[in-house]
């Protein structure tokens, strides 16, 4: 018989060059580094926005490199399932899958439904996966993102995790600065922090770093760095 995994392992493969590509991509954009810090005055006329404006984009084609990685390894599992089925009964099963669901419950009665063509050992052997919502997230939040409404699919990236750092001779005084960290889209801009009048004296330098996060997904990964996600994703199935 042919090698069950070839199919899968082929899967993974693809994986991981969308994974890599998707590093690159966003590597390449933070070293560009296309924005510019500003302060501007709030509509209230008496509070100041330190904001971080961006002069491009993030490229539209990385949500879907998210999303072709995601979906190249969740079909990994269940072609791992299909294969041992194969092996397992002699002809194309009927009941061999990669067993998920919200709660530890709902896992185990898909997994006696869905994997009636498995060795014992085998349903063991993902059940102890814990492949549901607080028993392996990583796994859980795989079969979330492939199963996202396809809205949510355009732009599952947003740009958060703004860190700023402040340098040169200045003193903060009375009111502070507010840590703000808010994300417009429309504007393209973070609205990172604010500080009312004289609250800053002096001149400060500010010295600027940022992370690209997942928006519109499960909130296990929300506000994540998508390349630590699915990378994380990847150990897992692999």
């Amino acid at each position: 018989m042919a090698n069950i995994f070839k199919s899968p392992r082929s899967m993974l493969s693809q994986a991981k060059r969308h994974l890599s590509k998707l590093e690159t991509d966003i590597n390449a954009f933070v070293r560009d580094k296309p924005w510019t810090t500003v302060i501007e005055k709030d509509v209230d006329g008496l509070t100041n926005l330190i904001k971080v404006k961006f002069t491009r984009q993030l490229s539209e084609e990385l949500p879907h490199i998210v999303f072709d990685c995601a979906n190249n390894l969740r079909p990994v599992l269940d072609q791992i399932a299909f294969g041992i089925g194969r092996k397992h009964t002699g002809a194309d099963p009927k009941s061999a899958k990669f067993p998920f669901g919200p709660t530890e419950t709902d896992m185990l009665n898909n997994l006696a439904g869905g994997c009636k063509d498995l060795p014992a050992e085998i349903r063991d052997l993902f059940a102890a996966f814990k492949p549901y919502k607080g028993g392996n997230n990583a796994l859980w939040a795989l079969n979330e993102l492939c199963n996202a409404p396809k809205h949510k699919m355009i732009y599952p990236i947003g740009i958060g995790g703004v860190g700023l750092g402040l340098g040169g001779n200045f003193v903060v005084g009375a009111g502070g600065i507010l840590i703000l960290n808010t994300w417009d889209s429309d504007k393209n801009e973070i609205i990172y922090a604010s500080f009312p009048d004289g609250a800053i004296q002096g001149n400060p330098n500010f010295h600027l770093a940022f992370s690209v996060a997942l928006d519109e997904v499960d909130e296990i990964i929300r506000g994540q760095h998508p390349v630590k996600v699915l990378r994380s994703m990847t150990g897992e199935v692999e």
